[in-house]
């Protein structure tokens, strides 16, 4: 279910004022941050990362899931709403799931599960092609009890994978952004498969990572993450700056170093 910003920044809200802590006493015990900062999250412009989250709810006496989403029975309960049941769960009936939902362990964000055990006590509630949907076997990102693809299996992809993904596409504010880039990455490497010029690609991403993130412009930079992409998820230690001069002089080159690699991507394609 997503997440509505601008409750959550009321969720937040409530938790301050419950402290009469001012914006800016608050920002300082969450973290590195500032007044305006809490004045966007309380607005609902955006949401905080995990680490500050955490600290909120603390003080709060509560949890990430519950500033996100609010009590949960309001979730399943509107959850099942978004579901267009024939009727509407009586309390009993709600209460009934609540119960089976937390005797199974079943909690915030794991809605298929939470529509799945609904159906399977009150099957007469749902549409007929609902059902059917609910019954489709829908493979996670990680099985635990079976595995759909083989990567799965793969501890690399357990280990350095999915909390870069699990950051991106969930906790992130940003995450409509960050699966768009993340397609068209996919896509882009699925479709220059057989590119005579395939090596290059990680030596082009290299190049783009770098400029973006500016590490371009401290030294000992290291090349290994061409070759061994767990290096990627590890913080580099950032030197102290280059000079102007020097900076300049790196970003000209790698822009040259770029727009060949790129020529080779154009020639090989405009010959075939």
């Amino acid at each position: 279910m997503e997440i509505d910003l601008k409750e959550a920044g009321n969720r937040i809200k409530e938790i301050r004022k419950k402290h009469k802590y001012s914006m800016a006493l608050f920002s300082n015990l969450v973290g590195n941050s500032s007044a305006s900062t809490v004045n966007n999250w309380e607005k609902g412009n955006n949401l905080p990362k995990s680490d500050r989250l955490e600290k909120i709810a603390i003080l709060g006496n509560t949890t990430a899931d519950w500033i996100r989403y609010g009590d949960f029975t309001e979730y399943v309960k509107k959850l099942l709403a978004e579901a267009n049941l024939r009727k509407e769960l009586d309390l009993d009936q709600l209460e009934q799931l609540l119960v089976a939902l937390k005797k199974k362990k079943i909690t915030y964000g794991q809605d298929l599960e939470i529509l799945t055990k609904a159906n399977e006590f009150f099957p007469y509630l749902f549409d007929t092609r609902y059902q059917l949907n609910l019954s489709e076997q829908h493979a996670p990102l990680i099985a635990e009890d079976f595995v759909t693809y083989k990567i799965e299996q793969n501890d690399r992809y357990r280990k350095d994978f999915l909390p870069m993904i699990e950051e991106l596409l969930y906790d992130s504010s940003e995450k409509e952004i960050n699966a768009s880039v993340l397609f068209l990455v996919l896509d882009l490497l699925k479709r220059t498969k057989t590119s005579n010029n395939r090596l290059s690609i990680p030596k082009m991403f290299t190049i783009l990572s770098e400029v973006l993130t500016n590490d371009i412009a401290y030294k000992n930079n290291s090349t290994s993450k061409v070759i061994d992409y767990s290096d990627i998820t590890n913080t580099r230690d950032k030197s102290n700056p280059l000079s102007e001069k020097i900076v300049t002089k790196k970003y000209t080159q790698t822009k040259n170093d770029l727009l060949h690699l790129l020529d080779e991507f154009y020639f090989e394609k405009r010959k075939k």
